[in-house]
């Protein structure tokens, strides 16, 4: 494997124990998500949504292997959370203007952080 391949492992899997740790504490949260753009089309598509800090960050799954892709905005641009229509789903809305209107979360964990994100 080389110094370098095992270099870059080690600091892959140090990251993802960090994610994976402030997951399960609710510091950040991860939902696999359906975003649909600002633009209206009205088309949805399918990636991953997570929240850290003041930052939302929506990635499709087109993007998840790369490291810069998605689209990022503030969490004070989230409108407001309410139920979706499918069993544990929530429906997040963003103030105009942003990259999306709405992102549509089904979260497995911290159902109760997610529905407080409007709050602030």
């Amino acid at each position: 494997m080389g110094v370098r391949g095992w270099w870059h492992s080690r600091r892959a899997n140090a990251r993802i124990e960090r994610i994976v740790d402030a997951v399960n504490s609710g510091r950040a949260l991860v939902a696999d998500a359906t975003a649909y753009e600002a633009s209206g089309t009205g088309q949805g598509v399918a990636g991953v949504l997570e929240v850290h800090d003041d930052h939302v960050h929506f990635k499709a799954n087109s993007e998840l292997t790369v490291p810069d892709g998605g689209r990022r905005t503030s969490r004070s641009r989230i409108a407001g959370v309410r139920d979706g229509d499918g069993p544990g789903e929530l429906v997040i809305t963003f103030h105009a203007p942003g990259p999306f209107r709405a992102v549509v979360v089904t979260p497995v964990m911290h159902g109760d952080k997610w529905r407080a994100l409007a709050a602030g």
